[in-house]
Formats: C-alpha cells, sequence, structure tokens
C-alpha cells in the first residue's frame, strides 16, 4: 500500500512474500479525473498549496478546521468543485470575498462572486466542522478518518483524505502542505513534512508541520494520540518518529532499520526526495501500511520488509505520482520488487529465486494472475495480489531479459526524470525501450496487460 502499498494490498503481499521468500469553461467543474473515481477530483483549476489549521477534542470526535487553498485556473471558472466528504461547511471565500456554495455528493460546488479567468490564480477558504468518518473502499478496506483509544488517524489511500481535508482528490494535482493540527496538552498530532513549531495555547498545544514538496492528497496524513515524539537524523536529513507504546518494543528493530534503508535506496534510485523523513506506529483498526508522504504510518508493528517496502515509496508513488489509479502498478510493482532486491542484497534470498518459486504457481491460480498488473480493471481489483507480486514480478523478468545494471538504471532514470512529478506506464514502457536500446513491447504486454499465467 503503500497503501505504498497500501494496506489491504500490502497485507496480501506480504502474506505470499513471506510464504516464499521469508474541457469547456462550464463543463470543468464537473469533468472527471481519472475512471476509477470519477467524482473526485476536478480539472478546472491545479492547486499549488494548501494551508490548513485543524482542531481536534478527542473525547467527542468533533474536528474544526480553517482550510486555505491556493489555486490556478486552468480554464475559465464560473464555479467550481472541491471534494470534502460528510462534515458541514459554514463559510466559504473566494480571493476575500463571500461565495456562494452548496453540497453534493461528497462535493462543495462553489459560485465566486467573480468569474475566474483561465491562468489565474485564487484563493479559496473554507471552514468546517463535524465528526469526520470512515471511507470504505471499493475492496472493503477501511480509510478516512479513524478514531482510536487516545486520539485519531487520517489517511486517504485512493480517497478517503476527503473525510477531513478539502480537497482537490485526485493523485495528478500535487500540491504542497503547511499544517496545524490544535490538541488537548499531553497528546502529540503528526503530520507529513517538517515539524515546525509546538505551541502551549491555553491547556492545548498546536503542532505544526509543513511538507514543501508536491504531494498527491491521498497521502496525507494525521495521527493524534499519546506516546513519544523521537526526533534524529539520517545524515542531514531530520526524522520525526511516533510510536504507540503498546507498539513500541515489538516495532523497535524494523523502525531503527530506517537510516540504513533510507541510504541504501538512496544509493540505487537517487537522493531522498524529501526533506523529512520518519515513521508513525499507532494502533488503529485499520491492518495496513501507507506510504504516507516523508512519514509513513503502520497500524501494527512492521517488519524490516514492510519498512523497506513503504520506505521505496518515497520515490515510487509519493515523489513520482500516479496519473491516474489505474496506473497503480508504478507504485506497488516497483516497491514489491524493492523488497525482493533489498533481501538479495542482505543475506537473503535472491529475487530470482523468489521468481522462480512464485512463476511455480498454476495459471489457474487467478486470485495470483488476475488482474493483470497494468490494468486492474475495477477499482476495487487496486489493491490486488496480482498487482503487488506479478507486479514485482514483472521487472525481475525484464531483468532477466536485460540485465541487472540495465535495470536499475530504468527505476534510477524514473525517479529523477520524473521527480516531484506525475508518470504513466506508457511513459515508463518508453524509457524502459530508450534505456535498454531495446524493444519491450511485447514483453510488457505479456507481463502486464494480458490475463493469465505469462
Amino acid at each position: 500500500m503503500s497503501r505504498g502499498s497500501r494496506l489491504l494490498g500490502m497485507a496480501l503481499a506480504v502474506l505470499v512474500l513471506a510464504s516464499v521468500a521469508a474541457a469547456s469553461a462550464a463543463a470543468a467543474p464537473e469533468q472527471p479525473s481519472e475512471p476509477f473515481f470519477p467524482r473526485s477530483g476536478n480539472r478546472g483549476y491545479d492547486v499549488e498549496h494548501y494551508d490548513v489549521s485543524l482542531g481536534y477534542q478527542p473525547r467527542s470526535g468533533m474536528l474544526t478546521a480553517r482550510d486555505v487553498i491556493e489555486a490556478r485556473a486552468t480554464s475559465g471558472l464560473s464555479k467550481f468543485s472541491l471534494d470534502l466528504d460528510g462534515l458541514k461547511v459554514t463559510s466559504v471565500g473566494v480571493d476575500g470575498e463571500a461565495a456562494e456554495y452548496t453540497r453534493g455528493r461528497g462535493k462543495v460546488k462553489v459560485v465566486p462572486a467573480t468569474r475566474i479567468a483561465k491562468g489565474e490564480a485564487f484563493t479559496v477558504e473554507l471552514r468546517y466542522q463535524g465528526v469526520p468518518r470512515k471511507v470504505i473502499d471499493p475492496d472493503g478496506s477501511p480509510e478516512g478518518w479513524y478514531r482510536t483509544k487516545d486520539g485519531a488517524v487520517g489517511v486517504g489511500e485512493p480517497v478517503g483524505t476527503a473525510a477531513w481535508l478539502a480537497c482537490n482528490n485526485a493523485p495528478r494535482d500535487k500540491a504542497s502542505l503547511d499544517i496545524q493540527i490544535s490538541v488537548p496538552a499531553g497528546v502529540k498530532a503528526v503530520s507529513n513534512g517538517r515539524l515546525v513549531s509546538r505551541e502551549k495555547v491555553g491547556g492545548r498545544v498546536r503542532w505544526s508541520w509543513s511538507e514543501p514538496q508536491p504531494m498527491a492528497t491521498y497521502l496525507a496524513l494525521v495521527d493524534i494520540g499519546r506516546g513519544r515524539l523521537v526526533q534524529g537524523r539520517v545524515g542531514k536529513l531530520p526524522t520525526w518518529t511516533l510510536i504507540d507504546p503498546k507498539l513500541a518494543k515489538a516495532s523497535r528493530a524494523a523502525i531503527a532499520s530506517l537510516p540504513a534503508i533510507i541510504r541504501w535506496e538512496s544509493h540505487i534510485y537517487g537522493p531522498y526526495p524529501f526533506s523529512a523523513a520518519g515513521s508513525v506506529v499507532d494502533v488503529a483498526d485499520l491492518e495496513y501500511a501507507l506510504e504516507t508522504q516523508s512519514r509513513p504510518i503502520y497500524a501494527f508493528a512492521p517488519d524490516r520488509t514492510t519498512v523497506v517496502h513503504e520506505t521505496a515509496h518515497q520515490w515510487f508513488g509519493d515523489s513520482v505520482s500516479l496519473e491516474r489509479w489505474p496506473n497503480i502498478w508504478l507504485n506497488e510493482g516497483l516497491a514489491t520488487w524493492t523488497q525482493w532486491y533489498f533481501a538479495e542484497q542482505h543475506g537473503g534470498r535472491s529475487a530470482q529465486q523468489v521468481f522462480a518459486e512464485l512463476y511455480r504457481r498454476p495459471a489457474s491460480a487467478t486470485g495470483f494472475w488476475n488482474p493483470p498488473p497494468g490494468h486492474p480493471g475495477q477499482a476495487k481489483n487496486l489493491f490486488a495480489v496480482s498487482t503487488y507480486v506479478r507486479g514485482a514480478m514483472t521487472l525481475q523478468a525484464l531483468r532477466d531479459k536485460i540485465g541487472t545494471h540495465e535495470l536499475l538504471r530504468i527505476l534510477r532514470s524514473w525517479a529523477t526524470e520524473h521527480r516531484y512529478a506525475n508518470g504513466d506506464i506508457e511513459e515508463f514502457m518508453a524509457l524502459a525501450e530508450r534505456v535498454s536500446g531495446e524493444r519491450l513491447r511485447g514483453f510488457f504486454q505479456r507481463w502486464l496487460f494480458e490475463r493469465g499465467k505469462p
């Protein structure tokens, strides 16, 4: 999973690995961003920055929010929409003027007092409140906002971020994030990026975090709860890690391996892409890990393999993001293969041994070989085990075909050339052919797009 693996997909993949390896201006507001979640996102504008202030009351579950969004119109806008699920909006302003708005099916539909011209920068300010709720994905797994015994967790892959953040909720629209979270004294509040300040205000504490690099909304994180927030460094890179006391002992070894994992992945894929790193380990009814940008969250005590996977997503999925959800292989296949290669380089079975063991699975094992990882077919299949395992096998088969050196060149080039941007499978295939000098379309067709055992 991410949930970088995503978590349901991540959990399935880990089990398998363990068993074998140890348009027009008027139309713009309603134009869908991508096929699996056609109501999410809006192509009429691009968000450049979110400045968010949250206040949370753990006892009641009440959230109050002020969300200031800086955006630029990609078409003329007499109206536009934002994604927000369930919460009560109390005011909306555009460029300092009150704006009309309505609600409907997870949307805030905004009519600015003055029409916004194509290419024009504008600012939207929303205030809203309520008790955020969980979101159930098409595959049945949960996301959104989770109340825990000591606070809450907010995670969002693929669309759950709108449970607590008014946003343009599509992976193609990446933006920087500043977030302030006010909570009762004695409770920690963690998000993405660097900890900027921690201020006492009455009987509460305001935690301010900043993620300056562009981020897809589904990678945003809020974790509120008790535990010890530890600051460290990986070279010059600052890290912040929060671990629920109940999981501290069981997760200690895996979390302690993060600096070595970052150094190793930086060596093969290029410099770590963000200005901070770390982890959150919290007791939450999620059952998965998620590659939330700069600071993955684990809803259980992770092992080292899971940390390798979620950290790999910082390059593949976070820095280089999807254009559309059907391209999820670019996240999960690449992160899962990184697990195999890491094990190979650190005294475990080779990636080829893992591949060979998996390839012996019969063609009749439809849940394993299908759907093809290059297009899951339906949203409910995004995090199918085939996305992870057959996805990683695609890279190992490519390695066997063109060699380790060339495969690593492809992966490093992908991470470098698309840094902080988006990409799709077609672009990845073109890059592979350019770097290797070989014709690979037939290979990718068999491994990524055809049903059954390649």
